[in-house]
């Protein structure tokens, strides 16, 4: 009787989890539709800081700077702050070879979060515009999470990240998964507020800045979430892409989604608020998301267990289907040929994003929480 609960109850909580919660806040966004503020003028627009860090992107900042200077955006109006993170090539002395762009530089590497830090100290627009420097901005994208700001109860406005295609069945499924996680931001942007934002784009009001932890992981989930606690919402605005090149290895996937959960992981410990619904207005959307996410790999392992446990014949089906697809899970590790399959790199891409949030809790607990990120 233990077992047949415990399946059930692990069964349904995966089911909630990536099926469930996204019908249901679809549901709940299209019963709470928010009014979009209009695009404005040149003349309405404000000045705004574009703050990026980088390390070692000498390669890249000239490209990111055309971009930006590219935009769909009075020229006069956007200021350019480039922190240098420790940079070992030459990109300190070619940014001060670029007109218009201030350059904030150190010697030491010491991550994201302390380069943002430093850089808030030295705006003094408004509007602070984060960004990464290795994707493309559209030329529209900075006007338009301008002009939601036109309601003032907006703290935080995110771009869209969209993908080129990539070419291969384990990246087309690391691009549907991306489809569906923006699928359930779309619509908690609707219904109220998106639990966090996009890293590459995303902009705030200068003046809700708070510092974070200098070894922060996640400022795209840090920052947002502070300004959230406040009472203001982040959107997320779909007329506003930054476009990146996808991934089409699962395992250099895998490594980007274990960074990104140890530091779902080092927030959570750092801010307990987030579990209060009285502290926490997207207190529903965080569990379901965030927190239920990082439970589903213990889950899946239980109806595993269960299913062999239970002797009645649905439950031996079940437990069949389900080694069934670990095996081909163990096919696209084992046999790389096997990967050009769908059905095999769609197991293994599934296997993997959910492996990463138990090597990422090991990790985290482990004290191996590292703020510096090397390229992928």
């Amino acid at each position: 009787m233990t077992a047949l609960v415990l399946f059930w109850g692990a069964a349904l909580f995966v089911a909630y989890t990536y099926i469930g919660y996204p019908l249901l806040i679809a549901w709940l966004a299209r019963r709470r539709p928010m009014p979009a503020c209009p695009l404005l003028d040149d003349a309405s627009l404000p000045a705004i800081t574009v703050v990026m860090a980088g390390y070692n992107e000498a390669a890249r900042l000239p490209g990111k700077i055309a971009n930006l200077r590219a935009l769909d955006y009075p020229q006069d109006k956007v200021h350019i702050l480039v922190v240098s993170d420790g940079s070992t090539d030459s990109s300190a002395a070619l940014l001060e070879d670029l007109p218009g762009v201030r350059t904030l530089a150190y010697a030491q590497r010491q991550g994201k979060a302390y380069a943002l830090n430093l850089a808030l100290t030295r705006v003094q627009t408004a509007f602070v515009v984060f960004c990464d420097v290795r994707q493309e901005l559209s030329p529209g994208s900075v006007r338009r999470l301008i002009s939601d700001f036109c309601d003032p109860a907006v703290g935080a406005v995110s771009g869209e990240l969209v993908h080129r295609p990539s070419g291969s069945h384990t990246g087309d499924n690391i691009g549907l998964y991306w489809r569906y996680e923006k699928a359930i931001r779309k619509a908690e942007s609707r219904f109220h507020s998106t639990v966090g934002a996009t890293g590459a784009l995303y902009a705030i009001r200068t003046g809700d800045f708070v510092p974070i932890p200098p070894d922060t992981i996640l400022d795209d989930f840090e920052i947002p979430m502070r300004i959230t606690r406040s009472g203001k919402r982040t959107l997320l605005q779909p007329q506003a892409l930054v476009v990146d090149v996808l991934q089409t290895e699962s395992a250099t996937e895998q490594r980007r989604k274990i960074r990104t959960l140890t530091g779902n992981f080092q927030t959570f410990s750092r801010n307990f608020w987030l579990f209060s619904p009285a502290q926490n207005p997207v207190w529903f959307q965080f569990l379901s998301h965030k927190v239920f996410r990082l439970l589903v790999p213990y889950a899946l392992l239980l109806t595993l267990l269960c299913s062999a446990l239970i002797p009645a014949v649905f439950y031996r089906l079940a437990f069949a289907l389900q080694l069934g697809f670990y095996l081909l899970v163990a096919a696209g590790h084992w046999v790389p040929a096997a990967r050009r399959n769908k059905f095999v790199s769609f197991a293994q891409v599934f296997f993997d994003m959910n492996a990463a949030a138990v090597v990422a809790l090991v990790r985290f607990l482990g004290g191996r929480v590292e703020a510096k990120w090397d390229k992928t």
